[in-house]
């Protein structure tokens, strides 16, 4: 038996296997045997077909089941003992063979890239944000407060500026044909505010519950997006004075407004701070995806969008969609994610950053400690279930890892008021 290997590109690598014929006569000789058995032959009894007759009526099969017998009594040791054993797909690519004289068939297997990171040991930048929040945060928050003790009453008559509609919105492309996977349901929106007072927006103006209308809104980057909304319910929100008394009665914290704004104000500060760090990480990210060079494979890729074609088939209870459209809608994201997959790893392996079982555990008592006392058992044994505890520990390795790079971080601040936010329609 001979074995040779050759690279095709970067992420295949081809293996020839080629058997002198005393290496598979054997195998031959015991498929032939076998479906001589099967095989039924006016003239002859069962099992008693001449093998020059058997192999002429066979054909095809024989040498079908011959080279499947070859093939898969053969390739995982042969893959193991040269080496070859590290791969993510294998295909058949080629096999033939003459009687009596040689066998030979062709694997071509599917690898992980040599990933070549960037050199970001000697620093590299990426941008920080510090958001300035101002006192119209405060003030929306508050609005919230008040939505939530609102006075709700059904509007039959038709919606109007400051009424709000509970509907389903389904994006579209310009022609009306709605995009699979951007639906959103259940959403409440506000008539005439922000995007929903532009004038492509009109048509909410007189809807009613059941009525299908279609909006045009501009997105933050300036584009035209369309939507079909269908209204399930039009309301009119009462909304109560923010007074101490009213503070009081329903806040056990606070005696106050001032109280409950100062609180407030901290709240919204942190959830920014949060922000700009995930913002932070993401730009680390980023400058990774973009400067490691090396090729996707073309399998991972495709199993990833295979999760999420089935994934969306469920939500949709199964129904007919364009698998094609939405596998590539979804590639990108696929390649990104696989992308920064892949780098992780090649971090791991030269910085060897692990997560242990005893932090694992600690993340699983952190987590179920943040729930009543009588659901976290519950909640520790979810994540202590195998594909749970996988995912946990990949997070906090990934967390790991991002603690590590930021020492290697050049970090360019910048500073933005939330009303400058708002104001972009971020």
């Amino acid at each position: 038996m001979k074995v040779s290997a050759s690279d095709i590109n970067s992420v295949q690598r081809k293996i020839r296997v080629d058997f002198e014929w005393n290496e598979v006569d054997a195998n031959y000789t015991k498929t032939l045997q076998k479906l001589r058995k099967e095989l039924k032959v006016d003239g002859f009894r069962p099992g008693k077909v001449p093998a020059t007759v058997a192999k002429r009526l066979l054909g095809s099969r024989l040498n079908y089941d011959f080279t499947n017998d070859v093939i898969e009594t053969t390739y995982k040791n042969i893959l193991k003992e040269n080496g070859f054993d590290s791969f993510i797909d294998l295909e058949i690519n080629e096999a033939d063979y003459k009687e009596g004289e040689s066998f030979f068939y062709e694997m071509v297997l599917e690898i992980d890239p040599e990933v070549k990171l960037p050199n970001y040991k000697k620093g590299f930048q990426v941008p920080k944000t510090t958001y300035i929040v101002d006192e119209e945060d405060v003030n929306l928050y508050l609005e919230d407060i008040r939505e939530h003790y609102a006075e709700v009453r059904e509007v039959d008559e038709g919606a109007r500026t400051g009424d709000f509609i509970i509907c389903d919105m389904q994006e579209t492309d310009k022609d009306g044909m709605p995009l699979i996977g951007r639906k959103v349901q259940d959403r409440m929106i506000k008539v005439g505010e922000g995007i929903f007072g532009e004038p492509g927006s009109a048509a909410l103006i007189g809807a009613k519950a059941g009525d299908k209308v279609r909006i045009n809104i501009t997105s933050g980057e300036g584009e035209q997006v369309h939507y079909l909304i269908n209204v399930k319910r039009v309301e009119s929100h009462d909304l109560p004075e923010l007074t101490d008394k009213f503070i009081r009665e329903n806040f056990d914290k606070y005696d106050d407004l001032k109280a409950l704004k100062e609180e407030v104000e901290k709240s919204i500060t942190a959830e920014w701070e949060n922000r700009s760090e995930k913002d932070f990480l993401t730009a680390i990210r980023d400058y990774f995806i973009k400067n490691a060079t090396f090729e996707v494979p073309e399998s991972r890729v495709k199993r990833f969008l295979d999760n999420i074609v089935e994934d969306i088939k469920a939500k949709n209870g199964n129904k007919e969609i364009d698998e094609q459209k939405l596998r590539e809608q979804y590639r990108p994201m696929a390649e990104r994610e696989i992308r920064w997959y892949l780098i992780q790893e090649a971090i791991d392996e030269t910085e060897t950053i692990e997560v242990d079982d005893e932090e694992i555990e600690k993340r699983i008592v952190e987590i179920a400690s943040q729930y009543p006392e009588q659901n976290r058992d519950a909640v520790a044994r979810y994540y202590r279930q195998t594909e749970n505890r996988s995912r946990l520990e990949s997070d906090l390795r990934e967390q790991k890892i991002f603690d590590y790079l930021k020492q290697f971080v050049k970090i360019e601040k910048e500073t933005l008021h939330t009303a400058e936010f708002r104001k972009r329609n971020m």
